[in-house]
Formats: structure tokens, C-alpha cells, sequence
């Protein structure tokens, strides 16, 4: 995986992730739109053929990298919420 980060300004950042599938890029989406300080954030959809995506986000009060940073650590932490749910369902105990 690759990520390259691009400023538009002070309040706008343009990020592009190359070599994984869409569904990653929704689910950081997802957490930039709980994000109160984020007034914009999209995910411009990729060509099927080509691994590569990108995410534009807008915020307000606060960095947009700084948002987008808060985005994906809470993406991590329901992620790890899931996988110890399903671990226990499945009958694997705690992580």
C-alpha cells in the first residue's frame, strides 16, 4: 500500500492510496463524516481496473490531516471491536 498526501490549502487535503480495494476507502469515509470539524468528505470512485484511490477532505477548527489522522485511528479501534467480537462468537476467546 501506498499513500500520498496533497494540501489543496490550508483547510482541504486531497489523499491517494494505491494498491487496496474501495471498501477501505468507504470505511475511512465513514468515520470522516462523524467527524464534527469536517465539512466535505468524498471518495472519488476508482477505475475497476486500477487499484488506486482517493479521498478529499475539508475541515473547519481543526488540520484536515489531523482529521483525517482521527478518522482512521477510529477506524482502526471498531475494526478491533469487531474482530474480538467475532473471534468470541466464533468461540475463539479474547484477542
Amino acid at each position: 500500500m501506498q499513500v500520498q498526501t496533497t494540501n489543496e490549502d490550508e483547510k482541504g487535503l486531497t489523499v491517494e492510496i494505491t494498491g487496496e480495494d474501495y471498501s477501505l476507502a468507504e470505511i475511512v469515509h465513514h468515520e470522516l463524516l462523524e467527524e464534527k470539524s469536517v465539512t466535505f468528505a468524498g471518495v472519488i470512485p476508482p477505475h475497476p481496473l486500477i487499484k488506486k484511490l482517493v479521498l478529499k477532505v475539508r475541515a473547519q477548527r481543526i488540520k484536515p490531516e489531523k482529521a483525517f489522522a482521527n478518522s482512521v485511528e477510529r477506524a482502526m479501534d471498531t475494526t478491533q471491536e469487531l474482530f474480538v467480537g467475532v473471534k468470541k462468537a466464533l468461540g475463539g476467546g479474547s484477542s
